[in-house]
């Protein structure tokens, strides 16, 4: 046990990451320090060589090992050295003693980066480098901030950005959150999705710590970790283990007030729409019928309707007339093999209710609806029960 709880402590646990982001980190933090020992070296006064600041390689280490964390953002990268070296530099110039000027450098630049939430590690080693990098640095003065410094940090930032932004996995900046929907939209967003963010950031209060990852992580780690769940909670379930293979659809000539009557009969609120081959070309929904009325608010929904069905064989020909003229083209898909727990992201991201199932020709074969999925959770529900 003491051997185990050893081990434990030395070699925590972590998420494994897989070999290629492993090299994709090797070779950024390669180019960004070639890339800034060899700009350094081309504007170097002749006969001092290169002039590079060693915490650019811990800058390197957060911006091409850890691209997502908040510690490797521009404004941390930036103004946690820039700041850190200005600190540094106002130190070593007004404490004369040396051992209280290089804590006072780190010590306040730590709060400061805090303070103006640019917190970034190498930072640290910026501020102390003013104080302790001897008669060349202290030479510079405040040019050690705006030129050294300056000429370091915008190097890093420029190839962090397009090196992480070409290789595939990557973005940087970290994807900012997305605004909030408007109120005519809020309504149709879960309250547990609408709340979740503010969720996170609360939590992260509570802990009254810095933790390296944004709360836009924190949501996909959560969604993530649901997926997972669902999958053991419903195993091998696939599509064509729960869709409805008796699909009601229309062809795109088919008319409007022949789709209208099918979704009526039906009580349906969709429906695929398919070509000659049986491939699914669009999706019409009631809301569909609803686009292409005269929209006035003072008229119920029933009556624009029924204009709309009544003006087809009169009105102009640009007037919608059939289901291919107010059908949604854009259709999101699945096939029969896919596992029932990625509609649920499905579901959820896209806002749709209906999800149509389609074989390796592309041709539909049935369909997965929202409550499809409640009717699949209610029946994993009673058989633990039952046994």
């Amino acid at each position: 046990m003491r051997l185990k709880g050893l081990i434990s402590y030395l070699f925590p646990e972590q998420a494994s990451v897989s070999a290629r982001e492993k090299l994709f980190s090797g070779i950024g933090g390669f180019i960004g320090i070639f890339l800034v020992a060899w700009f350094t070296h081309q504007v170097a006064h002749p006969g001092h060589g290169p002039i590079i600041i060693a915490s650019m390689g811990a800058s390197a280490v957060l911006l091409f090992g850890v691209t997502h964390g908040p510690l490797s953002q521009p404004w941390a990268l930036v103004g946690g050295n820039l700041i850190s070296a200005f600190i540094g530099v106002l130190c070593a110039r007004y404490i004369p003693e040396f051992y209280l000027a290089a804590a006072t450098a780190v010590g306040v630049a730590i709060f400061v980066m805090y303070w103006l939430r640019c917190l970034h590690p190498p930072g640290g080693a910026t501020a102390l480098l003013a104080v302790i990098g001897g008669r060349q640095i202290h030479h510079l003065g405040f040019g050690y901030v705006f030129t050294l410094v300056a000429v370091n940090v915008g190097i890093m930032l420029l190839t962090a950005w397009v090196f992480n932004n070409v290789m595939p996995g990557r973005r940087y900046p970290a994807q900012k959150r997305r605004a909030a929907p408007p109120p005519e939209k809020a309504a149709a967003v879960a309250p547990e999705r609408r709340h979740l963010h503010e969720d996170i950031m609360a939590a992260l209060r509570d802990m009254d710590s810095f933790i390296d990852i944004t709360a836009e992580d924190i949501e996909r780690i959560y969604t993530s970790v649901t997926i997972h769940a669902q999958q053991r909670q419903l195993g091998e379930t696939v599509c064509r283990d729960i869709m409805t293979r008796q699909v009601v659809f229309v062809r795109p000539e088919t008319s409007l007030q022949e789709t209208w009557n099918i979704l009526i009969r039906q009580g349906i609120r969709g429906m695929p729409v398919v070509d000659a081959k049986r491939r699914v070309v669009g999706m019409v929904a009631i809301t569909d019928f609803l686009k292409h009325t005269d929209w006035d608010w003072r008229a119920k929904c029933s009556t624009r309707l029924r204009h709309l069905l009544s003006r087809q064989s009169r009105l102009k020909t640009d007037a919608p007339r059939r289901a291919a003229h107010i059908m949604t083209t854009t259709v999101v898909k699945t096939h029969e093999d896919t596992p029932v727990v990625e509609l649920f992201v499905a579901f959820a991201e896209k806002r749709i209710n209906h999800l149509p199932v389609v074989d390796g020709e592309l041709r539909l074969v049935g369909i997965v609806t929202r409550l499809d999925l409640l009717h699949l959770f209610y029946r994993g529900d009673r058989r633990p029960a039952a046994a």
